[in-house]
This record gives C-alpha cells, structure tokens and sequence, in this order.
C-alpha cells in the first residue's frame, strides 16, 4: 500500500512538474509578445515622426573613440540621413562629449564640413553639458553654436597620456623582459623610462596635431574668436561667449525655435542596450587602454 503511495505521489509531481513547465513557457512566450509589440509600437512611432516636417536631432553624446559612443560610422549616416531626408528642414547637433580620439574628431569635423557645402539645410551645434577638446572640434563644424550658461566649453589641445611603473616594478622584484625589432619600438613602454628624444620626437607629433586643430578652428569661427583659445584651457558657456567660441546663449529649445521656427525634434540617434553602453565606456575601450591613444 504504501508503494502505490508513492509511487502515486510521484506520477502526481511529475504531472505538476509537466504543468508548471508549461505554464513557465506560455508566460515566457507571453513576455517574448509582448517586447515584440512594444518594439514594433515605439518603431512605427519613430517612423511616422520622420514622415513629417521635423528638425533631426543628433546626439554627441560621450566619449569619442572608433569603438566607443561617438565615431566616425555612428555619427555621419545619421546626419546624411536627415539631409537627405525632404522633410528635415535642419540638424542640431546636440553636443555632451569631453572630447577623445584625435583622428575621429578630426574625420567627423571634415566630414560634416563637406555636408553643409552640398546642402542648402543649417547645421547648428547645441553644447550642452559640456563641448570640450574634441567634443568642440566637432561644434566648430557647424554654422552657429550654442551653448548653456554653465557649459563647459574649449580645451583645445592635444594630449598622449602613459605612465612609468619601473620603480614599482623594481620594488616588487619583477624584472620585465622586452624584445623589439626597432630601436625605437618601446617608446612609452610603462616599464622604460622616456628619454629625451622619444620626448622631443611625442612633442613635435603633439604640435603638428594641435596646428591642425587650430587651423580648423581659425577657419570654422572667421575672425570670431578674440583671444588666444588654444592653451588647453576651458571657459564657461557666458565667458565663451565672450571671447567668440560661441555665438550664442541658449538651450536646443532656444535653437530650434529660432532657427527652425519650432518644427517638432526627432532624434536621429538609435537608441542602444545596457550591454553596449557599458561596452562603450572608456574603461574597456581600446582607444583610452592603449597607452600611446592621441586625443583631444
């Protein structure tokens, strides 16, 4: 007797087992739905705001690296989009970057540049936050830029950042062991002191990009800015202002509303998952680890 007990209250927990299982799968399946819908929801929605008059918003927003938030392949489809897109009757870069990768911000300058010499549509620049180093390289491409009271504005300069843990390495008894095929191969190795030349030789590559940087900017802002801009400092939005590296004070309502008259924002940027984010930070971007990365 009791082995049919068992055995019954075994067959009955199997059978339990078999049900919850299902129900775990329909609600599974339910969830799965449901993140479809809203996917295809927010897409149509997204959809139909670019079938209507509208000023395309452009967020650079971050860090600028080739594998990080702002690069050259993230940012310029987004803008030819919006100009070729008839009913976009402009585009406001909306600027939060400290700056980044010397070459990327250069790319994304030249580029935009080369835009608003086939388009008869504006492209202004908004900085936020903060449009500092690269972040205000890629704002000088634009006709008119903005800024808030409090933004963070400039920064011009050009920087190589390494550091030297030979004494650390000493103290802990490790001794590396480096082999090269060039006598000049280990420069800003952190386990070799930096000599004179190598020093000599990263201050002169260091001044050939900031006289690009420079030259863009004399260039992009014709005569506007007063002082000497170019020393790495930085300045509030009223005091850049001020001294010409902006035009104007106000926020990308403000904008808008002046240069496109108010047409509805769409933002022209995709939104991106948590996981990417987090892949996209500077701590395990290649750009910012590597200890010979060129920024602004």
């Amino acid at each position: 007797m009791d082995d049919n007990k068992i055995l019954q209250d075994l067959i009955n927990t199997l059978i339990e087992d078999k049900r919850s299982e299902r129900r775990y799968k329909l609600i599974g399946r339910i969830l799965f739905l449901s993140i479809v819908l809203l996917f295809i929801y927010f897409a149509s929605i997204s959809s139909s705001k670019l079938t209507t008059p509208h000023t395309a918003i452009i967020e650079i927003n971050g860090v600028i690296a080739a594998g990080g938030p702002v690069n050259v392949k993230k940012i310029l489809p987004l803008i030819e989009n919006a100009v070729d897109n008839d009913l976009c009757n402009g585009v406001i870069l909306k600027i939060n970057s400290p700056g980044g990768s010397a070459t990327q911000s250069k790319i994304i300058y030249d580029e935009i540049v080369k835009i608003r010499n086939t388009t008869s549509k504006k492209i202004i620049s908004v900085i936020e936050d903060v449009g500092a180093s690269g972040g205000y390289y890629i704002a000088a491409s634009s006709e008119e830029i903005f800024s808030s009271p409090s933004s963070i504005v400039g920064s011009i300069g050009v920087r190589i950042d390494s550091f030297n843990i030979q004494s650390l390495m000493s103290k802990l008894g490790i001794e590396p062991q480096i082999l090269s095929s060039g006598k000049d191969k280990t420069i800003l190795d952190p386990f070799t002191r930096l000599s004179d030349k190598h020093r000599k030789h990263l201050q002169v590559l260091l001044q050939d990009i900031h006289t690009q940087f420079i030259s863009d900017i004399e260039i992009s802002r014709k005569g506007k800015i007063t002082t000497n801009v170019y020393t790495g400092l930085f300045w509030t939005g009223n005091e850049a202002l001020k001294i010409g590296l902006v035009d104007k004070i106000g926020s990308i309502y403000d904008a808008n509303k002046e240069i496109f008259n108010d047409n509805p924002m769409v933002t022209y940027n995709r939104k991106e998952n948590l996981l990417t984010d987090i892949l996209n930070t500077s701590l395990f971007n290649s750009d910012y680890t590597n200890n010979i990365s060129i920024r602004y």
